[in-house]
């Protein structure tokens, strides 16, 4: 059935051509609001809706990518390549956001987040 594939390899390419290969998970998140339930005092249901910006989770090794200069890096467009299912994350005028934290036992980068004003997927 077309349309149920997942994984494979991935990598993240940034503006300046240089590529982060993936470890672990890519989780996106490509609402632009974020909607939470509140039940009142009598029983009936209420939402509330949060404005948010598209973004994605992502863990990758520590190969000697700069952290210092992937936080402080100007805004960019960052996209993912799904090398098996021919998709694209494209993140258009994104950023990292969160705090790099390196797991020295075996050597993943986790804490980080893309954020961006924009997402749109393609192909596949």
């Amino acid at each position: 059935m077309a349309g149920n594939d997942f994984g494979g390899r991935m990598s993240v390419r940034l503006s300046s051509g240089s590529t982060i290969a993936f470890r672990g998970t890519f989780n996106v998140m490509p609402a632009r609001q974020s909607v939470e339930s509140i039940t009142n005092q009598d029983g009936s249901t209420d939402r509330v809706a949060t404005p948010t910006s598209p973004s994605a989770e992502l863990t990758f090794p520590d190969s000697g990518i700069d952290l210092v200069a992937v936080m402080e890096a100007p805004r960019q467009n960052i996209v993912v390549t799904e090398e098996f299912t021919g998709k694209q994350h494209h993140f258009i005028s994104a950023f990292f956001s969160g705090q790099p934290s390196v797991n020295r036992i075996n050597g993943e980068v986790s804490g980080l987040s893309i954020v961006a004003e924009t997402y749109r997927k393609t192909g596949g």
